[in-house]
């Protein structure tokens, strides 16, 4: 199956081992079976994109890279009129990645999002670890909610949204959105993602569509010289040279840290997001020269000693502990634990300055990112009569408020001077009670557009963070069997990636040969490798 949305919300891709390339969800949710075993989605009419007209940012957005903020609005916009639910009521079943709330009735921010509602929003929240077991458990006994998160790890799920869920199409398509206006203001990019056998079956949960390659501390690259992040080597030949110079065992400081994955090297070697598409025709990523120079690559710094001794089994909870140590000077991670790293490195030392890494080109030319943080899960909304269907969507509009509108400061803060204050920035600083009580997961029923901004980290930290997405969006490469099908695939594709996906791990840690890279290969693809490209290339030619 593909890799859980907790890996991908944790990493910001759909890579689960080292040198696994897999095929995330957003790609294996195409649509129903066919005699070839793919399925297309060509020819969806999606909802009109309508941008949220809230207050003026202070980096604006442009194209896909979202708008920065450097303090938060002074003046808010309601974006939802009356009261959503009219004295109804709407249950919902989510997951959270936070402690989970005081429960409904004992929760003041919750009440305080009902009266605004105008009715009831019962939820059911499951921790992030049971959550797909709690999934599978609620639609194989058929009691599901009004609105229900989907991570992973259902089969067939084209026949599960064709027989349970509801083509929203009929209510969201083209400009029957305008009367979500909120729901209107997602990305173009975040539904395609939505699309399950041929029809509109999901609402998204977007993110910032590429989850990055990694960050750098700056620290420790400017007392060598390098001052610019954006270049922090001409090509991979001088960045083999600055990761020696960055390693020194006697302060117990190295360049780098074992990844859970590739990633990082295969933007700089160019390899492909998953697939590459030439004349109809599939290659796989690990197919590709690039990515067996990127491995070669890797196992060349292991042998030099600069990763951090014993990292290959540290958890991610180490390898940031490692980073914000000073322990190395650089992390993969994804582009959405920037502000975590912010906040921990400049409160370990006034000099730490962690940015978003830029990947250059292995050959001095330009690097490349992957469109691999295009959404974190979506929403299924059950199947109803039209009345109840209009009542649900008016509650995903409500809870998809954006960042700058009176119903987003409801939901991410609660009521100012019960669940937070105002800095001297005009900032919100939660209190003991908010910190609590604020841990409802609204955003994992329906999301709001992302933007930039850290409350705690100011004019600095939207410049960086803002810098990076719009280097990195230009450079994102899409995955080009997103929105197809290959059921092989969805119900065996890590378990044949697996034996390929333990040998790369094996050879960027020494113990074996980048050689034995062919003779895997062939494994691969006898194994179902070849199935899965035949069934994404039928569905992509739409046979």
């Amino acid at each position: 199956m593909p890799a859980s949305r907790r890996d991908l919300l944790r990493t910001g891709l759909g890579v689960a081992a080292v040198g696994a390339l897999g095929t995330p969800l957003l790609a294996a949710c195409g649509g129903g079976d066919d005699a070839g075993g793919g399925s297309s989605n060509a020819g969806v009419t999606l909802p009109n994109y309508i941008p949220f007209a809230g207050p003026t940012p202070d980096l604006p957005a442009s194209g896909e890279v979202p708008p920065g903020y450097y303090t938060y609005p002074k003046s808010l916009v309601r974006s939802v009129s009356g009261t959503p639910l009219a004295g109804g009521t709407v249950k919902a079943t989510t997951m959270t990645f936070l402690p989970i709330p005081p429960p409904r009735g004992e929760n003041g921010a919750w009440t305080e999002v009902e009266k605004r509602l105008g009715g009831t929003l019962d939820l059911t929240i499951v921790p992030a670890s049971d959550y797909d077991a709690k999934f599978n458990t609620t639609v194989a006994g058929g009691d599901l909610p009004d609105m229900v998160l989907y991570s992973a790890g259902l089969n067939n799920v084209p026949q599960f949204a064709e027989a349970t869920c509801v083509d929203l199409g009929e209510y969201l398509a083209g400009d029957k959105v305008a009367e979500f206006k909120n729901l209107a203001a997602i990305p173009t990019v975040a539904w395609q993602n939505c699309v399950i056998g041929g029809k509109l079956y999901a609402l998204p949960i977007c993110r910032n569509i590429t989850g990055g390659s990694g960050f750098v501390n700056m620290r420790f690259f400017k007392e060598l010289g390098i001052e610019d992040h954006t270049r922090l080597a001409a090509n991979a030949d001088e960045f083999f040279e600055v990761a020696k110079k960055l390693t020194d065992p006697g302060k117990d400081r190295y360049a780098l840290i074992k990844f859970a994955s590739t990633t990082l090297f295969a933007h700089m070697f160019r390899v492909p997001n998953n697939w590459r598409l030439d004349g109809g025709k599939l290659v796989a990523a690990r197919e590709t020269p690039e990515y067996k120079e990127a491995v070669a690559f890797i196992r060349k710094l292991h042998d030099a000693g600069v990763f951090y001794p014993g990292s290959e089994g540290f958890t991610g909870v180490q390898r940031g502990n490692a980073f914000t140590a000073g322990q190395v000077a650089m992390i993969y991670d994804g582009l959405p634990a920037y502000a975590g790293h912010w906040t921990n490195l400049r409160a370990q030392h006034a000099d730490n300055d962690p940015r978003p890494f830029i990947p250059f080109g292995h050959d001095g030319g330009e690097g490349v990112c992957w469109q691999d943080n295009i959404m974190l899960a979506y929403t299924f909304v059950k199947k109803a009569d039209k009345e109840k269907v209009k009542e649900v969507l008016r509650v995903a509009d409500f809870l998809a408020a954006p960042f700058g509108s009176e119903e987003y400061e409801l939901l991410k803060y609660g009521v100012e001077g019960t669940h937070f204050t105002k800095d001297a920035d005009g900032n919100p600083v939660p209190s003991d009670l908010g910190t609590r009580e604020l841990t409802v997961p609204w955003d994992k029923l329906a999301a709001n557009p992302p933007v930039v901004y850290n409350a705690t980290g100011g004019k600095q930290y939207t410049d960086y963070a803002h810098q990076a997405l719009s280097s990195l969006l230009p450079i994102a490469l899409p995955d080009p069997t997103v929105g197809f099908r290959s059921e092989t695939q969805d119900r065996d594709g890590t378990k044949i990636a697996q034996p390929f996906n333990d040998l790369v791990k094996d050879i960027v840690n020494g113990r074996a040969e980048v050689s034995a890279i062919d003779a895997a290969l062939d494994e691969w693809r006898a194994a179902g490798g070849d199935k899965i490209r035949g069934e994404y290339e039928n569905a992509i030619a739409g046979k």
